[in-house]
């Protein structure tokens, strides 16, 4: 028993990897599955804008939710955000759907080497954020829907920026939030359920989690509270990417 939670404990030590994106060196923390499986299926998860990779790992802690995956928090450059960061010295994402964009080109890169250390279930790979990472997860759905199998957006908006097509995405939104308006983060949602074709009627999922079906299911997940990440919606967000087979 001892030595079996001494093995669990080493593998929730991330591993570093570095990556060469157009020259720049980029790097991000891999969780290795502690139950491990032929082809476990990844989790990328995106830090908000001022945050890092090992911050992430912490707030989110999708590892210990979900052992049987590979969760990887990648880092993020300075990034300009209006308002909030106009000369971009803190990390965060581009959100721009273009192929230049340098945050894609990385994900590329380390979707390439994910797959190619774990072997990982290409049917079944997710992205989730929070904030500007939750911004960045609409930018993945426009330019690499093939790659998922569903997505999670925290505390963010941004479907009306892009053509989507139907894909699972399970949302929250928190209705103190001072810095991404909750009004716009719910008209963001509104424009998911009608890509995804979703009714109005609704089913409860976990505690605070309304699941709407239609061609593609869609959840929203409501809490009071601000901008800062909701904890107690991890079990609910792996319990929806299980879900997705």
């Amino acid at each position: 028993m001892i030595a079996a939670l001494l093995a669990a404990s080493l593998q929730l030590r991330p591993e570093t990897v570095a990556l060469k994106i157009d020259g720049v060196e980029r790097t991000a923390l891999i969780f290795a599955p502690t139950v491990p499986s032929a082809h476990p299926p990844i989790v990328f998860a995106f830090h908000g804008h001022m945050g890092n990779s090992r911050q992430a790992s912490q707030s989110y802690q999708i590892q210990k939710e979900w052992p049987e995956a590979v969760v990887v928090y990648p880092q993020g450059l300075p990034t300009p955000i209006p308002l909030i960061d106009p000369q971009g010295r803190y990390p965060g994402w581009d959100m721009e759907g273009v192929e230049t964009n340098r945050d894609i080109r990385f994900f590329d890169g380390l979707y390439r080497e994910v797959m190619r250390r774990y072997k990982a279930d290409s049917k079944h790979v997710f992205a989730m954020g929070h904030s500007n990472g939750g911004g960045f997860i609409y930018t993945l759905w426009a330019t690499r829907p093939d790659k998922f199998a569903g997505f999670a957006s925290a505390e963010a908006a941004g479907a009306r920026r892009f053509t989507l097509q139907p894909k699972p995405i399970f949302v929250t939104i928190g209705s103190q939030d001072k810095i991404v308006p909750p009004a716009l983060q719910h008209r963001s949602f509104d424009i998911v359920l009608k890509v995804n074709q979703a009714g109005a009627s609704t089913t409860p999922f976990g505690l605070k989690g309304a699941l709407y079906k239609g061609k593609t299911p869609a959840v929203l997940w409501q809490y009071e509270g601000g901008h800062a990440f909701p904890r107690d919606s991890v079990p609910s967000m792996v319990a929806f990417f299980k879900s997705l087979d």
